[in-house]
């Protein structure tokens, strides 16, 4: 498993290197798609953030608490 692990951070790794030359490469030739497709993902990243937490507290389904019953409400119950 920690070999596998170490292939997909070294994946990653180079993965973000070649973004950030495709992005300076694109910055330095002045091209407005440099900038305008990092801020939508990001953007869209922030939206799907948002819709999720709310999907996440529409749909959740919770059971009322049960009643504590303690020594002391034994005592208070009995006539």
């Amino acid at each position: 498993m920690g070999d596998t692990s170490r292939v997909w951070g070294a994946l990653l790794c180079l993965a973000i290197i070649g973004v950030a030359i495709f992005f300076l490469w694109g910055i330095s030739v002045k091209s407005y798609w440099a900038l305008a497709i990092p801020v939508l993902i990001g953007f869209l990243g922030i939206l799907t953030l948002g819709f999720w937490i709310g999907w996440t507290i529409l749909t959740i389904k919770t059971t009322p608490p049960a009643p504590e019953s303690t020594a002391e409400s034994k005592l208070e119950n009995k006539p």
